[in-house]
């Protein structure tokens, strides 16, 4: 067969497919993909190995593997085949054979069930008289960075670690943010998806210390540090007889200057790492001690470190916007300025302020404090190179020289479609501003205005991190209900996409947690319903939680809720043969809760689905602050493994019980949309090396069996 040396190599053993054997028809298959992997287009390539049957997807570079994880997933997604999976070195021979085929690319990887290698084919063949006979897709507008940006962080909240790692390969291919920029993302993909010491050792974050970096990448960084260097110092010993000064050192030396003020501190680990800072400094800064004794003296380390340092701190004689520079109390030098007339000296403290507190808000501060100054003494300033490049440093945090007020004014006005910098800025936005009279009709008008206008793009990529603003980790203000309904109804009417069905139920999820009358669950059940009627199959994921969410919340009206079930049972009917065999499992569990019927197939011995029933773990763990949760997935986890002894915990810091559990468990599995930074990192560090931990971050009982069952066809 006509073919170049490097496919011809990829069908060499272990690779069970015989070229020569096969037929006219299915050899010329193959020669038509390899020719087009020659021609540097994305291609498909067929394998066996162990008798199971692989189709490797080969794309030459991350925007064409983009393209084609899509189209995988319409043409060979379950229940023809497995979900695409993005292989590179470190895999098995053959993965590592079809790596070797486009060493520069993108490689994915799909296992086809043997009842389904027929229809395999055929799709295959269907896929490649599109790629022939429809234009290709070079032409197409590049997506905006907002977009990827949207992507990238929708990948993270799904566990997808393929999906964030190629948006993060588009960024930097296309050059849509610097590069510094790029490493920030990394630090997210590694914080959230990762571990402590892959943090630690990757080669691409060796010198993330020398940056001035936004607080969510500090926080990553800070929690790394407390699991890899603070916490285990913990463990049989109390915090008072640990050398501190010690591993204060060992953080410094691997990165340096890591919480070096207040502003930065949003976690226990964040507030160990400054005052491991602060106990190295030789004169430690008063306003700091204040702060971490206030807000953090309850943790043992913070607590034993302030304890050892020198009573004599103090404020400065005389506050100063230079002098409060100097000791390092930045916020306090930017508080000053905004009330005075600024000289020279102290313009130049106002940059470096901001600049080394490195956040959004304090930028946009030190440009507008700058850019008041008459003509001549801002000209002057920015004529000096060190001056002028602290400046311009400032107008990229933000993406320009403004920041918005608040949502009304983002939603309105011309800002740049950058959801991170947006994150952000809201963070510093007051959430009790939605309980003026009139916020949620300014809203809803500026949200439709924007969804139907020019910013479309801009504000559906903006729209989790609405979400996020108006649930916070510690859910909806009280009386800010009505508000959130009406936000939901706007975000769920009309053509909405995926973006806004998950933040949509995000929202749901805590608004019948707060509680809401019968008119507002009646207005949640009608666009709950509005997004059921245009519904396919692939979404069914989506179902799956909007049921969990529907079932086991307290509504005030049970006969809306049996009816909005039963129209879902009518829709997961329609799609049955469409769903994979983790999908029925689950509907059938909900469903079966719900008081209906739902098929399910008796399992083949000798399938994925009949090999499920064999009990792969005999010890499970599960963390999850979501405690009803938790136990219903306990439940259903035994009478899906029959025997399966299930252990639950819902500490918020480490304890003697998770680390037994991450010890003795087969597989723990971790709901991190309901868990605490401290307990994470404890489980991590227990259950050592390995994928013992499995992170699920969906709705409910039925993501954390959903992790399981995945985990299970993965080991078959």
């Amino acid at each position: 067969m006509d073919i170049s040396s490097d496919v011809a190599a990829f069908y060499r053993p272990p690779n069970e497919v015989d070229l020569a054997a096969l037929s006219e028809e299915a050899a010329g298959l193959v020669r038509t993909l390899a020719a087009r992997l020659a021609a540097g287009k994305r291609t498909l390539l067929p394998a066996m190995a162990a008798g199971t049957t692989r189709w490797y997807g080969l794309a030459p570079d991350s925007r064409e593997g983009r393209l084609l994880a899509e189209e995988v997933q319409a043409w060979l997604a379950p229940p023809v085949g497995s979900r695409a999976i993005r292989v590179g070195p470190g895999g098995d021979a053959l993965d590592e054979a079809a790596c070797r085929t486009t060493p520069d690319g993108v490689c994915l990887r799909i296992d086809v069930e043997s009842t389904w290698r027929s229809e395999a084919r055929t799709n295959v063949r269907s896929m490649l008289d599109v790629w022939q006979s429809a234009p290709e897709r070079e032409m197409d507008v590049p997506r905006p960075v907002g977009r990827v940006l949207r992507d990238f962080f929708a990948a993270l909240g799904a566990r997808d670690r393929t999906a964030a790692q190629a948006a993060i390969d588009e960024i930097r291919t296309r050059s849509l943010l610097s590069a510094t920029n790029v490493k920030f993302l990394r630090v997210h993909l590694i914080g959230t998806l990762g571990s402590p010491l892959e943090m630690r050792e990757d080669p691409d974050l060796k010198d993330i210390a020398k940056f001035r970096r936004p607080p969510a990448v500090t926080g990553h960084l800070a929690r790394a540090a407390d699991a890899l260097f603070i916490s285990p110092r913990l463990s049989g010993d109390a915090a008072s007889v640990v050398d501190w000064a010690q591993v204060a050192g060992v953080v410094e030396d691997e990165w340096p200057g890591l919480v070096s003020h207040p502003s930065q501190v949003d976690s226990v680990a964040a507030a160990r790492c400054l005052a491991l800072s602060e106990s190295l400094a030789a004169e430690p800064r008063h306003a700091v001690c204040q702060a971490l004794e206030a807000e953090w003296n309850a943790d043992p380390v913070v607590a034993a470190v302030l304890a050892r340092l020198p009573s004599v701190a103090s404020t400065p004689a005389q506050a100063t916007i230079t002098g409060l520079y100097l000791r390092g109390d930045f916020e306090a030098a930017l508080d000053l300025a905004g009330g005075a007339s600024l000289n020279d000296k102290d313009a130049v403290s106002v940059l470096h302020a901001a600049f080394n507190l490195g956040d959004a808000q304090s930028a946009a501060r030190a440009v507008a404090l700058v850019d008041g100054l008459d003509g001549a003494a801002r000209h002057l300033l920015l004529e000096r190179a060190v001056e002028r490049n602290l400046y311009q440093q400032l107008v990229d945090i933000n993406a320009g020289q403004h920041v918005p007020r608040d949502w009304h004014d983002w939603l309105t006005g011309d800002w740049p479609d950058r959801p991170d910098v947006l994150s952000e800025w809201a963070a510093g936005w007051d959430r009790t501003s939605m309980l003026d009279e009139g916020w949620a009709d300014g809203m809803v008008l500026a949200l439709v205005d924007a969804l139907a206008g020019d910013q479309r793009g801009r504000t559906r990529n903006g729209l989790p991190i609405l979400v996020e603003w108006l649930c916070d980790p510690d859910g909806l203000l009280p009386g800010a209900v009505e508000p959130a309904v009406t936000v939901l109804d706007v975000m769920l009417e009309g053509d909405g996409g995926r973006s806004e069905r998950r933040a949509g139920l995000r929202l749901a999820e805590e608004i019948l947690r707060a509680g809401c009358s019968a008119g507002e669950f009646a207005e949640i059940a009608t666009a709950l319903d509005r997004v059921l009627s245009g519904l396919g199959s692939r979404e069914a994921d989506w179902l799956i939680e909007a049921l969990d969410v529907l079932l086991f919340s307290t509504v005030p009206d049970e006969v809306l809720r049996r009816d909005l079930v039963a129209a879902a049972h009518s829709v997961a009917v329609q799609w049955f043969d469409r769903l994979t065999g983790t999908e029925v499992i689950l509907l059938a569990k909900l469903f079966t809760a719900a008081g209906l019927d739902f098929p399910v197939p008796a399992p083949d011995p000798v399938s994925g689905e009949g090999r499920r029933r064999q009990r792969p773990f005999r010890r499970v763990g599960i963390y999850s602050l979501a405690e009803s949760a938790a136990m219903r997935a306990s439940q259903w986890i035994e009478e899906q493994w029959p025997g399966t002894n299930v252990t639950l915990a819902h500490d918020h810091v480490n304890s003697d019980r998770l680390e037994a559990m991450a010890r003795n468990c087969d597989v723990v599995v971790v709901q991190t949309s309901h868990a605490k930074h401290a307990a994470v990192a404890a489980l991590e560090t227990a259950a050592g090396p390995g994928d013992k931990l499995l992170r699920v971050n969906g709705r409910g009982a039925t993501s954390l069996v959903r992790g399981l069952l995945e985990r299970a066809a993965d080991a078959d």
